[in-house]
């Protein structure tokens, strides 16, 4: 299993981690104005050059915003397709709700079988 972090300063970790065919960025802390440049930034270079699909597991993201709707909206758009957010948090759950666009992104839990997802 591949797995690299990448981080910036004042940023949120994201641990990023390949394996059976799955790309998967584990954002944790806040994706607002500041943390949300991070996620974009391993977002776009999760999608670039890969026929893999990309999870988003948003359990541990403790603050969410505009600026995090912005960024999975954008990715969703990168991807072309219907964008999967594994096990979202309370603080995310809450917004997509509060934004009607929770419907608009694939919601699996943290002990889904990834391997479904395979292209």
């Amino acid at each position: 299993m591949a797995r690299a972090v990448q981080e910036t300063a004042g940023g949120p970790r994201i641990p990023r981690c390949g394996r059976a065919g799955i790309t998967r960025l584990q954002p944790d802390g806040e994706l607002d104005r500041a943390g949300a440049p991070a996620l974009s930034s391993a977002i776009q270079q999760a999608f670039t050059g890969a026929a893999q699909p990309v999870v988003l597991d948003m359990a541990a993201v403790g603050f969410f915003d505009s600026t995090g709707v912005r960024t999975l909206l954008e990715a969703q758009h990168l991807a072309g397709c219907d964008l999967v957010l594994m096990a979202p948090s309370t603080a995310v759950t809450r917004v997509l709700d509060l934004t009607r666009l929770r419907g608009r992104f694939v919601e699996i839990d943290a002990d889904a079988d990834l391997a479904t997802l395979r292209r």
